[in-house]
C-alpha cells in the first residue's frame, strides 16, 4: 500500500500541474494491491475529488470553455458504451497496443503542427471525435486523457483554460463511470478505508502541483503536456506487449 500512497501523491501533483496524468501514475500501483474493480472504483472516486479541487480552485470554474465541452461530453456518452463492448470483444492487450501507437502518432503530428509556420485549428468534428474516443477509452483501458489533451492543445487554448477544461471533462467522465460501476458491483467495488487514506495524499499532491502550475510559462507547460502524452502512449504499448 505504500507504493499506492506515493503514486497517489505524485499522480495528483502531476495532474494538478499539467491537467492530466493522475490515472497514468496511480493505476499500476492500485492494480498491484487491489482487485481490478476496487482499483478502478478508487481511481474514479479519487479522480472526482482531484478534479473538483482543480476546477473550483478560484472559487468557481471561470476558465472552462463550457460551449466546447458540452458536445464533447455528449459524444463521450456513446463512447462509454462502445468501449465496454470493445472490451468484451477484443483483448485488453490488443487495445492497449493499438491505443498506445495511435497516441504516440497523434502526439508526433501535434508536435509537427506546433513547429510549422502556420498553426491549423481543428474544427467541431475533431472535438466530437475526441470526446467519443475519450469515452471509449474510459471503459476499455481507463486511459481517457490523450484525445482530449491533443484536441485542446491543437485548439490553441491558454494553459488556464486547458487545465480547467480537462478537469471538467474528467469530472464528468469519472462521475458517470463511478455511478455505473457502483450500480453494477455495489459496495464490494469500494474500499472506503483505503480511499480515505489516499484522498489525504491526493489533496497534498494537488497543492504541490498548483504551485508548480503557476510557475510554468506557456511554452514549457505545453512541452511538458506533450511529453506526458507520449509517455502515456508508450506505457500503454509496453503494458499491452507485456
Amino acid at each position: 500500500m505504500a507504493l499506492a500512497a506515493v503514486a497517489a501523491f505524485a499522480g495528483a501533483a502531476v495532474q494538478s500541474a499539467t491537467g492530466f496524468g493522475f490515472a497514468l501514475v496511480l493505476s499500476p500501483a492500485l492494480f498491484a494491491v487491489m482487485a481490478p474493480v476496487e482499483a478502478v472504483t478508487a481511481l474514479l472516486v479519487l479522480g472526482v475529488a482531484l478534479n473538483m479541487l482543480v476546477l473550483f480552485e478560484g472559487g468557481r470554474p471561470e476558465h472552462v470553455d463550457w460551449r466546447a465541452l458540452a458536445p464533447m461530453f455528449a459524444a463521450a456518452l456513446p463512447g462509454l458504451a462502445v468501449g465496454a463492448v470493445a472490451l468484451t470483444q477484443l483483448s485488453k492487450e490488443v487495445l492497449q497496443v493499438a491505443v498506445g501507437v495511435a497516441v504516440i502518432a497523434a502526439a508526433g503530428w501535434q508536435l509537427r503542427q506546433r513547429r510549422g509556420a502556420r498553426r491549423r485549428r481543428l474544427g467541431r468534428a475533431a472535438g466530437l471525435a475526441a470526446g467519443f474516443a475519450s469515452g471509449a477509452l474510459t471503459t476499455s483501458i481507463s486511459v481517457s486523457g490523450p484525445p482530449l489533451v491533443l484536441w485542446l492543445e491543437a485548439h490553441g487554448v491558454r494553459p488556464e483554460e486547458f487545465r480547467a477544461s480537462l478537469a471538467a471533462s474528467f469530472l464528468g467522465l469519472n462521475l458517470t463511470g463511478g455511478v455505473i460501476l457502483l450500480a453494477a458491483e455495489g459496495g464490494a467495488a469500494f474500499d472506503a478505508g483505503a480511499v480515505a487514506i489516499l484522498l489525504a495524499l491526493v489533496v497534498a499532491g494537488y497543492a504541490l502541483g498548483a504551485v508548480a502550475f503557476r510557475r510554468l510559462d506557456r511554452e514549457r507547460f505545453f512541452n511538458l503536456v506533450l511529453v506526458l502524452v507520449v509517455l502515456t502512449g508508450a506505457a500503454s504499448v509496453v503494458a499491452g506487449l507485456a
